[in-house]
């Protein structure tokens, strides 16, 4: 069948005719009649750029539900988050055969508990549906104490504190929906001071990995408010000098999950 095709210059779509019929894309058309309606020809506007603007607004549902983009995860990504979770850290420890500290006494200690958790989010939409971000992750122990392999517990110096910072993706099925799932890997790191009798701090630097699963809720143009849970795993190790002049080595696993309430802007 024959099909024509032209550009309605008053709106700069591309409109196909057939049958008589007037299609915009592959979902919207219209009766070629409604053309030939020349009434707003006097405000310089063309029949074809009307008829294309009324098919938009009339026959095209999701054109007249989100005309300009209203409600649509696309452009600048800003994510910002706080919530609750648990902080696990699993040390394998060696101090080189020094037993005057405790810090790295045996072959293995713990360190857990609650954790106050906090997330930045920074990015764009190159693709439709996936945001590449660069992701700052933050967890805080505040009442931490060491378990060691034997039993005995001795308190950290200070809180214990848990840092990620990643490049991260965020992907959402339904550009208008609220689902949203991703992951990431980067560089993570662990200290905490000490109160030992020759060592300072504990903790190192590694690798992680992170994956979270959320919904936001539409509260503004661009806004929305929803919930999301995070988990991270992180392989880290560490050297601490002593005062006597003894090296501790430590490798560390370190996992983190968390349940927070995120603003975010997209």
């Amino acid at each position: 069948m024959k099909w024509r095709r032209e550009r309605c210059r008053g709106l700069g779509i591309l409109a196909e005719e057939r049958q008589g019929f007037l299609l915009l894309g592959p979902f919207c058309q219209f009766p070629r009649a409604w053309r030939q309606n020349d009434v707003v020809n006097r405000f310089g506007i063309s029949s074809c750029a009307a008829a294309s603007a009324l098919a938009l607004l009339v026959a095209c549902p999701d054109a007249r539900a989100n005309p300009f983009g209203y409600h649509e995860h696309d452009g600048f990504y800003l994510r910002m988050s706080a919530g609750l979770g648990t902080l696990h850290v699993a040390r394998s420890t060696d101090q080189g055969g020094v037993t005057d500290g405790i810090a790295f006494t045996g072959n293995t200690s713990t360190v857990g508990g609650a954790s106050i958790f906090t997330e930045l989010s920074v990015g764009g939409t190159p693709f439709k549906h996936v945001v590449i971000a660069g992701t700052f992750l933050g967890d805080n122990l505040p009442a931490a104490e060491v378990e060691l392999a034997s039993g005995s517990r001795f308190n950290l110096g200070s809180g214990l504190t848990f840092a990620m910072l990643a490049p991260t993706i965020d992907v959402f099925p339904n550009t208008s929906g609220g689902f949203h799932a991703g992951g990431g890997v980067g560089w993570a790191v662990a200290t905490a001071s000490i109160s030992d009798p020759i060592f300072d701090t504990i903790g190192g630097g590694g690798l992680g990995a992170t994956l979270h699963v959320g919904y936001d809720f539409w509260i503004g143009d661009d806004w929305s408010f929803g919930a999301m849970a995070r988990g991270v795993v992180a392989r880290i190790q560490g050297e601490q000098q002593s005062t006597a002049g003894t090296t501790g080595h430590e490798h560390d696993t370190v996992t983190t999950l968390s349940i927070a309430l995120s603003f975010l802007y997209h």
